[in-house]
């Protein structure tokens, strides 16, 4: 199995890459836990720098971040259903966090995943929220000087 992490800004994407992760995301979200299709395709992804995740030329994780903020709003991050609990996950995010670099950055976790990302270094902050039905937190990454 070959895995492969790249990060780039939207007008990079090719159009198939793009058609990719809408499917994914799709998938996901959409189809897998029944979010609104209107809430996924919000017309934001022109502003964000965008996580390819392949295994073995297929695109298998995801996720976007908006780049130009600060700190750094991380969202929509997914791997597909079938490739979870293989520790993909966990590989596209420590590439997500090696991107970062020294910036701080942000993002609201589905609450049952906060365990997950405690262990990545991200801390919590504040109560749970309800976000397309779905209990989250708001989660934080603090880069170590």
């Amino acid at each position: 199995m070959s895995v492969s992490i790249e990060i780039k800004p939207f007008e990079e994407l090719s159009r198939l890459e793009l058609y990719e992760l809408m499917v994914l995301r799709n998938r996901v979200f959409v189809v897998g836990q029944k979010i609104t299709a209107e809430a996924e395709v919000d017309g934001l992804d022109p502003r964000c720098h965008h996580v390819l995740m392949r295994l073995d030329g297929q695109l298998v994780g995801t996720a976007r971040l908006f780049w130009d903020e600060e700190p750094v709003k991380v969202g929509r991050i997914c791997v597909d259903t079938s490739r979870q609990k293989a520790g993909l996950g966990t590989a596209m995010m420590e590439r997500l966090q090696d991107y970062l670099g020294d910036r701080r950055a942000v993002m609201h976790a589905q609450q049952y995943l906060e365990k997950w990302y405690e262990g990545l270094g991200w801390e919590r902050e504040g109560e749970v929220f309800d976000e397309a039905e779905i209990a989250h937190v708001k989660m934080e990454w603090k880069p170590s000087s």
